[in-house]
C-alpha cells in the first residue's frame, strides 16, 4: 500500500489532488499511511471477514514476495555500520579510542593522512581534535573541539561517500529481483547508482522529474511486472503502458520513501553562505558538535529559555505563531536564520495549516511599503536595492565641478546587525511612522505570459513543425496586496492608471507603464486594519518572537528576527534615525567644495566625499560604536581608498584597509571608480561558476547602470559587455557539463546560438 498506492486507489502523486489547506509542500506527505489505510480497511468487505486486505492481482505472487523481502531487508541492514565504512569521520577514531582508554585523555589532532585505528582519515579535515587533558573520560563519553580556524564546510562527508553510502544502502535493502536478471539487472542497478549520484549531486533548486529518472530503465523483461498467463506474448501496448505504470511507482517509492528518509535521518543537509547553491551533507553526530557550541552562544546572548506553563499562557492571546531556527555555515563559523514562513496546525484542527508568521505580518509591510512611498525621507540614506546606487551616483556626480575633485571613500559594515537592535528603541520608533488612524489593503492578480524554454532557437530538426505543436507557456498569476488611506474610494482602474503619477499607486502594483503584456484581474478581498491593532501586532513580533528549539521553547530577547517580512524595514528606519542623530555633520556646510553622499543597503554603509575629515570623522564615529542603537563596527571588515586610523575594541587606533592605488572600489557586488565614479560589475565575486547557475545570469548583469555611456565611458561600458559576456559562457560551460551527455547539444548547435 505504500509502494503502490496507485493500485488500491489511495492518494498519490500521479493522479490525486494536493490539499493546501493540509501542507505546503509542493507534494503529499506519505510518510504515514494509516489513517488512510484504517478507513481502507473499514470499507474491505475480504477484510472484515477474513482479516486478509485485498491485494490487486498485479501485486499478487512474485511482487508480493519481494515486499515481503524488502521489508526483512531493512531491519536487517545495519545502517550505522555502512555510513561509517562509507561516510568516516575523525570522531570514528577518537570516539573508539576513547571507549577503549581510561587514562587521561591527551589533547591529539587527526591530520590528514594520518591512520589510526585501521581507519584512513586521507582526505578528512584537520579541523576535529580531542579536548585539553585537564578533561577526562567519564561515563565512556569523550568531549571534543574543533579547530577555529576551519571552515565548517570541511567537516561535511565529501560528495561521492555520501553518494556511495546511499547507493550501498539501496542495494542492501531493494531485492535485485526488482531490477531483473543477468543483463537486466546489471544494467538497471548501475543506471539507479548513476540516478542516485545524480540526485544527490543537485544544486538548491535544482528538480529532477520521473520522467528524467526513468529513462534508460529495461523493464520489459521484469519478471514481476509480467502477467501470470503471458507465456512468451509480446504485450500490448495497454499492457507495457501499466508495467509502466508499476514501475514509476516503485521508483517514486524507492525516491521518496528510502533514499530521502535515509539522507535526511543519516545527514544534516544545508547550503553556505559563502558557497551559493552548492549542497553539504553533515553526518548528524559531526553536526551536533559543530552546533552546539554556536546554539550554546546563541541561547546565551539572544535568547531566553521559557517554561512550560509561560508557553501555555502566552500562546492563549496570541495571534503569532512559533519560529525555527536553522545554522547557516559561513566561513569557520554559523550564521543563525530563522524560519517565520513554515506553517503550523491550527489549535481548533490539527489537520489544517494556519498562515505563516509572516503571512499574517503581511498588512504590516503592506502599510510600510506605502509610508516609504509618502515619506522616503524617513528612511535616509537607505537603498532599496543595489541598483539605486546608479541613481544616487548619477546624481551625486552632477553637482560636483568639472574636474571631478579627489573623492574619499569610506565603508563599513555593522556585526549582526539584526542581532543587536534594541527592542524597545527600535517599537518607540515605529509608533512615529504611520501617518494614518487606518488604511485599507486591496488585493489584485498580475497574469503575464510564462517565460518561453527557448528564444527564436529549436533543439529539433523540424523548426516548424516544433514550434507548431509545441505547448504555449503556462501563465504566471501573481497576487499583489496594496495599502491605501482608509478613506480611498477610487475604482480600480483608476488606480492603476494612477500609479504611475502618484506614489501612493507605486507602493504595491507598482507603475503601469512597467507591466508590459499584464493582465490586471481586480479581486473582492479587501481589509481595513487599524493602525493600533497593527502596531500592537508588531510589538508582539519583536519583543515576543517565540523560538522552537526541539522541544524547548525561547524567546528572542535582543534584536529583532531576521527571517521576518518586516526585518529591512525595521532596520532600515532604525539606521535611517542613528544618521540623523549621529551623522548630521555631513549634511552641513553643503557646498561647491564640500559635498558628502552617504549610502547605505540594509546594514552596509559607503560614504563618497570631498572633505577627508568628514570622511575621517565618520569613520570614527561608526568604529567608536553607537551603543544606543547596538551598532558595533570591524575594522577588519571595513575599507577605504586613504590612510586613516580608527579606534578598535581594546581602546587603541588601528589602521583601516585600503585598496590600492588606482583601484575600484567594492561595494555590494559593484565596483565604483574612485575618481570618475564610473561603475561596473564586481566579477571577482563572481567564484565557483557551477554553483551559481542561472539562466537569467546575463539579464542581470545587463542593468542600465553598467552600460549608461552618460555616466561611464565607452570603454567601461565594453569592459562590462565583454565581461558580461565571458560570465555568460562559463555558465554555459558548467551547465551543459552539468548536463547527462545524453542530454547536452551538439556543438555546432550551440556554437550557432
Amino acid at each position: 500500500m505504500y509502494i503502490f498506492p496507485r493500485q488500491f486507489g489511495f492518494h498519490n502523486v500521479f493522479t490525486s489532488i494536493v490539499d493546501r489547506k493540509t501542507t505546503a509542500q509542493k507534494f503529499q506527505d506519505y510518510t504515514n499511511r494509516d489513517e488512510e489505510i484504517a478507513r481502507h480497511m473499514r470499507s474491505d468487505r475480504r477484510f472484515l471477514a477474513q482479516g486478509v486486505p485485498k491485494i490487486p492481482n498485479r501485486l499478487r505472487g512474485r511482487a508480493q514476495d519481494l515486499v515481503r523481502r524488502l521489508q526483512i531487508r531493512h531491519h536487517r541492514c545495519s545502517y550505522i555500520e555502512l555510513v561509517r565504512h562509507y561516510c568516516p569521520s575523525p570522531l570514528d577514531a577518537l570516539r573508539k579510542n576513547a571507549q577503549e582508554k581510561t587514562a587521561p585523555i591527551s589533547a591529539s589532532r587527526i591530520v590528514p593522512g594520518q591512520v589510526t585505528d585501521g581507519i584512513s582519515s586521507k582526505n578528512l579535515p584537520a579541523a576535529v581534535q580531542r579536548a585539553p587533558q585537564t578533561q577526562t573520560r567519564t561515563q565512556g563519553s569523550c568531549v571534543f573541539e574543533i579547530d577555529p580556524s576551519v571552515p565548517v564546510v570541511d567537516l561535511a562527508a565529501p560528495l561521492g561517500h555520501v553518494s556511495a553510502f546511499l547507493q550501498a544502502g539501496l542495494s542492501k535493502v531493494i531485492p535485485d529481483a526488482f531490477f531483473g536478471e543477468d543483463d537486466d539487472l546489471r544494467h538497471n542497478k548501475a543506471l539507479l547508482a548513476k540516478k542516485v549520484h545524480h540526485f544527490i549531486a543537485l544544486r538548491r533548486y535544482e528538480t529532477m522529474s520521473l520522467h528524467e529518472l526513468s529513462q534508460g530503465f529495461k523493464i520489459s523483461n521484469l519478471a514481476w511486472l509480467q502477467l501470470p498467463d503471458r507465456n512468451g506474448q509480446r504485450p500490448s501496448r495497454n499492457e507495457t503502458l501499466k508495467q509502466l505504470e508499476l514501475f514509476h511507482e516503485l521508483l517514486y517509492y524507492v525516491f521518496d520513501s528510502l533514499l530521502i528518509p535515509l539522507a535526511r535521518n543519516t545527514f544534516y543537509v544545508t547550503e553556505s553562505s559563502s558557497h551559493r547553491n552548492q549542497i553539504f551533507y553533515f553526518r548528524h553526530d559531526v553536526w551536533k558538535m559543530i552546533s552546539e557550541r554556536a546554539m550554546s552562544a546563541i541561547k546565551d546572548g539572544m535568547l531566553e529559555e521559557l517554561k512550560v506553563g509561560d508557553v501555555q499562557h502566552a500562546m492563549g492571546p496570541r495571534r503569532l505563531g512559533f519560529s525555527q531556527i536553522r545554522l547557516l555555515p559561513k566561513g569557520a563559523a554559523l550564521r543563525p536564520i530563522m524560519n517565520l514562513r513554515r506553517r503550523y496546525p491550527t489549535q481548533q484542527n490539527q489537520k489544517i495549516l494556519g498562515p505563516s508568521i509572516n503571512a499574517m505580518l503581511a498588512p504590516i509591510h503592506n502599510v510600510l511599503k506605502l509610508e516609504k512611498h509618502l515619506k522616503p525621507s524617513n528612511l535616509g540614506a537607505t537603498l532599496s536595492s543595489v541598483a539605486d546606487i546608479y541613481t544616487r551616483l548619477k546624481e551625486f556626480r552632477s553637482h560636483l565641478p568639472s574636474p571631478l575633485p579627489r573623492l574619499y571613500f569610506v565603508k563599513a559594515d555593522v556585526q549582526s546587525a539584526f542581532d543587536t537592535i534594541p527592542q524597545q528603541a527600535v517599537l518607540k520608533l515605529m509608533m512615529a511612522i504611520p501617518s494614518h488612524a487606518s488604511y485599507k489593503i486591496f488585493k489584485h492578480a498580475e497574469v503575464k505570459p510564462g517565460k518561453r524554454s527557448s528564444t527564436g532557437c529549436s533543439l529539433t530538426v523540424h523548426d516548424d513543425a516544433s514550434a507548431a505543436t509545441k505547448p504555449p507557456p503556462k501563465p504566471v498569476r501573481r497576487w499583489t496586496a496594496t495599502a491605501y488611506p482608509s478613506d480611498e474610494s477610487r475604482p480600480f482602474l483608476q488606480r492603476l492608471e494612477d500609479s504611475s503619477e502618484t506614489s501612493i499607486g507605486v507602493a504595491g502594483a507598482g507603475a503601469v507603464n512597467q507591466r508590459k503584456n499584464t493582465v490586471f484581474v481586480n479581486s473582492a478581498v479587501q481589509g481595513r486594519h487599524d493602525t493600533r491593532d497593527l502596531l500592537h501586532l508588531l510589538a508582539e513580533h519583536v519583543t515576543e518572537n517565540h523560538i522552537k528549539v526541539g522541544k524547548k521553547v525561547f524567546r528572542q530577547r535582543q534584536g529583532i528576527p531576521q527571517g521576518s517580512v518586516l526585518s529591512s524595514f525595521l532596520c532600515n528606519y532604525f539606521y535611517a534615525d542613528l544618521e540623523a542623530k549621529h551623522l548630521g555633520f555631513l549634511r552641513d556646510e553643503d557646498t561647491d567644495s564640500s559635498r558628502s553622499l552617504l549610502l547605505r543597503l540594509i546594514d552596509d554603509f559607503l560614504l563618497i566625499t570631498t572633505d577627508k575629515k568628514k570622511a575621517q570623522r565618520f569613520a570614527e564615529v561608526l568604529h567608536r560604536g553607537v551603543p544606543e542603537y547596538g551598532v558595533q563596527v570591524s575594522p577588519k571588515k571595513s575599507l577605504a581608498n586613504f590612510a586613516v586610523s580608527v579606534p578598535s575594541g581594546d581602546g587603541q587606533s588601528v589602521e583601516m584597509a585600503t585598496v590600492s592605488s588606482g583601484a575600484d572600489f567594492p561595494y555590494c557586488g559593484v565596483l565604483i571608480s574612485c575618481r570618475t565614479l564610473e561603475m561596473k560589475k564586481d566579477c571577482q565575486r563572481a567564484e565557483q561558476t557551477a554553483n551559481r547557475l542561472t539562466t537569467d545570469a546575463f539579464m542581470i548583469q545587463s542593468h542600465l547602470m553598467f552600460y549608461d555611456t552618460s555616466h561611464n565611458s565607452l570603454a567601461t561600458v565594453l569592459e562590462t559587455l565583454r565581461a558580461a559576456f565571458r560570465q555568460t559562457a562559463l555558465k554555459m560551460w558548467a551547465y551543459m557539463r552539468s548536463l547527462h551527455r545524453t542530454s547536452r547539444l551538439r556543438p555546432g548547435l550551440v556554437k550557432s546560438m
